[in-house]
């Protein structure tokens, strides 16, 4: 924490030379400013990468709303800054808003200096910490599996299996639904299916395994086949799998 700290002061130091400074003490008052926001600023960034993004398989997605989010968050360390400035400082106000897009600007290269570093500490699957020891077990073991574990937010959400409607291919996801909602899990279809019990779930497309015992009824959609589930959502069967879906079903 302290060489975080230290890090912070420090960077903030070089920001306050490189925007200017009319005298030594805007210069340190805008420097003691900007390092309290940074210190801040960083934990509750560090939080909101590892928790709050919304997870999504489309990368340009991703970096859109990364820059984005980065930008805003620019804006609201230079507003607290010029507010700081206003109240410890008011006669150099005009000369500081005078610097505020070379402000924005810098601060938004630091986020996304910052974001690269977390990017480089975090292990590939640091966000789900433990979530997928239990697949993995099943999976060396060739047993199949009793819950599947995610992320919610900043919790772990065990689902058992037998609450699970569908799972739904998702990029490089899966969308694992219940009657309680759905949610993301970074795994493939191929390997979901290996571990998922056969005599309870069946692949019918693709993107689609279903849970067998929430199946309500078939019926013909076109030239191909759909399932009703018992909550009345409605799937498409692939030609290649409706076969075997009547075969399971016994028809």
């Amino acid at each position: 924490m302290k060489s975080y700290i230290a890090v912070c002061f420090a960077t903030a130091a070089i920001y306050a030379l490189v925007t200017g400074s009319q005298s030594l003490i805007y210069g340190i008052t805008d420097a003691v400013i900007y390092g309290s926001i940074l210190c801040l600023t960083g934990v509750m960034l560090w939080n909101t990468f590892k928790y709050a993004l919304p997870r999504h398989h489309n990368p340009l997605y991703h970096s859109i709303f990364i820059l984005a989010l980065s930008l805003l968050i620019s804006g609201c360390i230079v507003g607290m800054e010029t507010f700081g400035i206003f109240l410890f400082l008011p006669s150099l106000l005009t000369f500081h808003v005078a610097t505020i897009p070379v402000r924005i600007f810098i601060t938004f290269l630091l986020i996304i200096i910052f974001r690269l570093f977390y990017m480089l500490c975090q292990p590939k699957d640091s966000e789900t910490p433990n979530e997928n020891v239990t697949d993995k077990t099943a999976h060396t073991t060739g047993q199949s599996i009793d819950r599947i574990v995610v992320r919610n937010g900043q919790k772990i959400k065990i689902i058992p299996i037998n609450e699970i409607l569908y799972i739904q291919a998702d990029g490089d996801y899966i969308s694992i639904h219940t009657t309680e909602g759905h949610w993301l899990k970074e795994q493939t279809m191929k390997y979901t299916e290996d571990i998922l019990p056969s005599d309870l779930f069946i692949r019918i497309h693709r993107s689609y395994i279903v849970n067998i015992s929430h199946i309500s009824r078939i019926e013909k959609f076109g030239e191909r086949q759909q399932l009703i589930l018992h909550n009345r959502e409605k799937i498409k069967i692939s030609t290649a799998r409706y076969q075997s879906l009547k075969q399971r079903l016994g028809i």
